[in-house]
């Protein structure tokens, strides 16, 4: 099975974005995006948040073997132990990455990001929009809103 993934962080709202695909024969199976609020979080988080996602669906399927595509360099370093970071949040995320890495048999493959992979522009895209979702889904609890 093939993944693509990807996540955003908004510094000034403390929220982040993630999604991700399933990709099979050139066609998109499955779409998954969320976005939630994350205080001290960073788009390293995001990143790993769209992988951890990724993972689970994989588990709950019974899928075993997995390539993530990815555009974010560290993420097959954060999920071998090979880097660790003096972040303590960061290094949560990364233990639960880990977790998931001994339970199936997963391979990472890095693409650049904006350029012309367009399931890699898709999943930008998608995480950028469960923001926007997410704080227009914030704005409608609020008694201030008008609707």
């Amino acid at each position: 099975m093939q993944i693509y993934v990807d996540g955003s962080y908004y510094d000034d709202l403390n929220i982040a974005g993630f999604s991700f695909c399933v990709v099979e024969n050139e066609e998109i199976k499955f779409t998954y995006k969320d976005a939630m609020e994350i205080n001290r979080g960073n788009s390293i988080i995001a990143e790993l948040l769209g992988v951890i996602k990724a993972l689970e669906y994989c588990n709950n399927l019974g899928v075993k073997e997995v390539t993530i595509i990815h555009d974010y360099n560290e993420i097959p370093m954060l999920a071998s132990s090979y880097r660790n970071t003096k972040n303590p949040y960061i290094n949560s995320y990364a233990r639960k990455l880990r977790q998931f890495c001994q339970q199936l048999q997963v391979s990472f493959v890095k693409v650049k990001a904006h350029k012309n992979d367009r399931f890699n522009n898709y999943v930008d895209e998608m995480s950028r929009k469960s923001v926007e979702e997410y704080l227009i889904k914030r704005l409608k609890k609020s008694k201030y809103y008008k609707g």
